[in-house]
């Protein structure tokens, strides 16, 4: 029999090598801004995505850019790809903040008794993402069954945590339920909003004014817990205070994997800009 398949999306932190090693697929999602649609890969940055906003701004265009899926036949012709893996796992984004992991179970569906398909929502995005689906592919590698690679996934979603800050308080109206009053108010004051991910939606938690408390909010974050496996720290201008984060906490958890992450526009379409987040992984002792 034929190892498992592993399929992800494009939100996933993932090294080329370790997609190429293992033989990942991702699926792109597509972003749509404006009236244009842009796939999220290689070639389409985060920087990119805002210049597009600006852009359509400029035309009258005020709505917020938006994270799509592509259509079922997409997904049912990866299921099908190279005619071999009748067992497959996929690994989405949140589906709180992406439609992926619903059209990949639609499309599972309609491949019911021919596959067997576990499509798993992460409850998580970039660097926390990308770790599970490398956990799949290392189970799947080593000849674990689906429902085993499914069963190591499931098992290290409870301990993925995030937290990031973001200044860009309108676009947490539509991703976190921000009151527009008080994104407005928030915004003239220069708050930055502490978002943390409770069952895979961004939940706005505390409120500071200056980036050192930024990064002092963030260092508590981290360095409360018992033990941290591998770190995520991504971010939108603020280059110098990550390299700041970077180092404190270096110095407060010498044996922990700290990895500068990408800011996918996958999700700066609900962070917007200037922000930092962190994703912790506390492994499964």
């Amino acid at each position: 029999m034929s190892k498992v398949r592993i399929i992800t999306d494009s939100n996933a932190f993932l090294p080329p090598d370790v997609v190429k090693k293992y033989g990942i697929a991702v699926i792109p999602h597509r972003i749509k801004v404006g009236g244009s649609f842009f796939e999220e890969d290689a070639d389409f940055s985060t920087e990119e995505l805002f210049e597009k906003m600006h852009e359509a701004q400029s035309l009258g265009i005020s709505r917020l850019p938006e994270v799509q899926a592509p259509n079922l036949n997409a997904f049912l012709d990866i299921f099908h790809a190279s005619g071999e893996g009748e067992q497959i796992v996929c690994v989405h984004t949140s589906s709180s903040l992406s439609p992926m992991w619903a059209t990949a179970r639609k499309a599972a569906e309609m491949l019911r008794g021919r596959f067997t398909i576990r499509v798993i929502d992460s409850q998580s995005i970039s660097f926390g993402l990308g770790l599970l689906v490398r956990m799949a592919a290392e189970a799947a590698e080593a000849g674990a069954p689906v429902n085993e690679v499914a069963r190591v996934v499931n098992g290290a979603i409870p301990h993925l945590y995030f937290a990031s800050f973001s200044e860009s308080l309108h676009y947490l109206e539509r991703s976190a339920a921000l009151g527009s009053s008080q994104s407005l108010l928030g915004t003239m004051l220069g708050i930055k909003a502490m978002l943390m991910m409770e069952d895979g939606q961004l939940m706005t938690q505390e409120k500071v004014q200056t980036r050192e408390e930024v990064l002092d909010k963030l260092t508590e974050f981290v360095t409360e817990f018992a033990v941290v496996q591998e770190l995520g720290i991504f971010e939108h201008s603020y280059d110098g205070h990550r390299t700041e984060l970077i180092s404190r906490l270096r110095e407060a958890l010498p044996k922990t994997s700290i990895h500068k992450v990408p800011y996918p526009p996958s999700l700066a379409v609900y962070l917007g800009p200037n922000t930092m987040g962190v994703l912790v992984y506390e492994g499964t002792f």
